[in-house]
């Protein structure tokens, strides 16, 4: 929507200065150039010169502030700046919060980091003795080594000498036997002498050469049992080097665990821009970015396609709305708007429109675009079977009801934001009372008729003693919901028995709850149905289903307040409880700025209340 700057006279000390007096930064200069002259004066007359400043200060804010707002409502224009003047005048504290805020982030990622020091401190110095543990095994090994080599080449030297006692022996032997037949064809007898030496020299050689093969039979052993104890070093070096790669492994995940951790501590802060008349646009996606549920499906599990056009843009301003390494402060939703205009011409062009319509739109399309069972859509027709059932069987209108729910519609969107109702009708004439059963995403409770309604049964004056619309309680919202309606006149109902138009009596019920309740507090069209309306931050409604589940305790997230003299003449504002830190902010199109104080989306006109069930995330 267009933003109007207001320019008026400001009386300030006795002299007329033309000014912006909504901003509140040059109001702020003014009030600093009193308080230098002030602090000249002697110490004498402070005290009674800062009262007179006070006093002339708050005239003069107050006068500005009764200007304002007369100015305001008689241009019936909306003045963003001035609303940030009326409603924002505690800018100060707004950026002492942020700045604690910002320092509370920053405490807990220097702990976070902290801890990551000590944890690489604790793994280098492990690395540092496994690596002294695997030199000190190397070394041992190196030298293992350098003895096995020195045994095999005294071994092999054995062998040498092994194989030249078997030659010499061999030699003897020939030398032997060409003896013994030189004796035996020259019948030459040797003596005995000669015998019992070459017998001697003979044995002394046997038994040398059994004592050498001994001793290389006991180096192998050795050499074996060295082999064996160097493959177990070799192994337990594997162990350790395996056991390293582990901790180095173990020190990455808990890197990427400390980043992801401070991703999504980042409080993420991102406006959307007023690309004309688009208040009540921005003002939707915000509250349906902060529903946990659906936007995590969104952002975690949601995979794009050709078909899903509304659902694709959707999850594009959702992907900069969520982005914790943005480094912008809004962004313009353009390709958003302009497939909203092609795919539903009510949003097309820059005229102003309603929350409450684009909420019915996207909640109904995404539906459809992400429905598994590819049903278009939930309404009475799809869900009634061909066949005519007894509606006077509460019991079997509600089973065929289910089974044909449950087997045609499955989506994130009817699994949080559908809830079943209940209507009955009884006839006047024949008092055949009928059931039947559909599917709601939004409950709308229409402000002017509920005063009227408790007035007409003598709750309530029509107006209080101020002239004002009395207050309206959201508990007897829901009471007036299940109310009992005669049906007459021309909003007669069709009786299959008594086959005509008859009087009846019709109320409808809820029979159970969804995880997202979205109420719409109607205020009318045309002319804006002012009056204060009390809702709980935390909202039970037990009482009013019939079907009693867990889903029956709500917690107010979100809220849009509509400003302005008429529901096609405002701006629309959102107030939601930030789904990473749980705070609550002011998204007003570009700006996000936190809420000064508890419950202050009541200092606007509340007109949607999102709630979500206690057990849902």
């Amino acid at each position: 929507m267009g933003v109007r700057i207001c320019k008026q006279s400001t009386f300030v000390k006795g002299k007329d200065i033309n000014v912006d007096a909504c901003d509140p930064t040059q109001i702020k200069t003014m009030l600093n150039n009193e308080n230098k002259i002030i602090k000249n004066i002697n110490d004498n007359s402070i005290k009674i010169s800062i009262e007179k400043v006070n006093k002339l200060n708050i005239k003069n804010y107050s006068e500005e502030k009764f200007n304002l707002k007369k100015s305001h409502s008689e241009s019936n224009l909306d003045c963003l700046r001035c609303y940030n003047f009326l409603f924002n005048q505690n800018s100060p504290n707004i950026i002492k919060k942020n700045i604690l805020n910002k320092n509370e982030n920053e405490n807990k990622i220097k702990n976070l980091k902290e801890l990551n020091k000590k944890l690489e401190e604790n793994i280098k110095n492990e690395k540092i003795n496994f690596n002294q543990q695997i030199n000190n095994l190397k070394n041992e090994i190196n030298s293992m080594k350098e003895q096995l080599g020195l045994e095999k080449e005294k071994n092999t030297k054995l062998v040498l000498d092994i194989d030249k006692l078997k030659k010499n022996e061999q030699m003897k032997n020939k030398f032997f036997v060409e003896s013994n037949e030189k004796v035996s064809k020259n019948k030459i007898k040797l003596n005995e002498n000669d015998k019992n030496k070459f017998d001697k020299t003979n044995k002394l050689s046997l038994v040398q050469l059994e004592q050498k093969e001994n001793e290389i039979k006991n180096k192998e052993e050795r050499i074996n049992k060295k082999e064996k104890k160097l493959k177990d070093k070799e192994t337990e070096l594997n162990e350790k080097e395996n056991k390293i790669k582990l901790k180095e492994f173990e020190l990455i995940q808990r890197e990427n665990y400390i980043k992801e951790i401070e991703k999504k501590s980042k409080v993420v802060l991102i406006g959307l821009n007023n690309i004309g008349a688009t208040c009540y646009m921005n003002a939707t996606l915000q509250c349906l970015s902060n529903s946990k549920q659906l936007t995590e499906y969104f952002l975690n599990n949601y995979i794009k396609d050709s078909n899903k056009v509304m659902a694709n843009e959707y999850y594009e301003v959702l992907r900069n709305l969520w982005n914790p390494d943005s480094i912008i402060s809004s962004y313009s939703p353009n390709s958003f708007k302009e497939i909203l205009s092609k795919e539903n011409p009510l949003f097309a062009g820059i005229a102003a429109n309603d929350s409450k319509d684009l909420i019915n739109f996207l909640i109904e399309r995404f539906h459809q675009e992400l429905n598994i069972m590819n049903s278009k859509d939930i309404n009475n027709e799809n869900l009634n079977p061909l066949y005519q059932p007894d509606q006077t069987n509460e019991f079997l209108m509600l089973k065929e009801f289910m089974e044909e729910f449950n087997q045609k519609f499955n989506s994130p969107i009817s699994n949080l934001f559908y809830g079943v109702m209940e209507t009955k009708s009884q006839c006047q004439g024949c008092k055949i009372v009928k059931f039947n059963f559909q599917v709601y995403s939004f409950l709308e409770f229409p402000l002017q008729q509920i005063n009227q309604y408790y007035f007409n049964n003598g709750k309530r004056p029509l107006f209080t003693n101020d002239g004002k619309n009395p207050d309206v309680d959201l508990y007897e919202c829901f009471e007036y919901n299940r109310k009992i309606d005669l049906m007459t006149g021309d909003n007669q109902m069709y009786c299959n028995q008594c086959n005509k138009l008859c009087d009846s009596l019709y109320s409808t019920i809820l029979y159970s709850g969804p995880n997202y309740l979205i109420i719409n507090l109607n205020r009318g069209k045309g002319a804006v149905y002012e009056c204060k309306v009390n809702f709980p931050n935390q909202l039970n409604i037990f009482n009013y289903l019939v079907y009693k589940t867990e889903i029956s305790t709500y917690e107010l997230y979100a809220v849009i307040c509509h400003l302005g003299p008429s529901s096609m003449n405002g701006h629309f504002v959102a107030y939601c409880r930030n789904r990473i830190d749980g705070k609550w902010y002011l998204y007003n199109d570009a700006f996000v700025t936190p809420c000064t104080k508890k419950y202050q989306y009541n200092d606007g006109m509340p007109y949607i209340l999102f709630y979500r069930a206690l057990r849902s995330n």
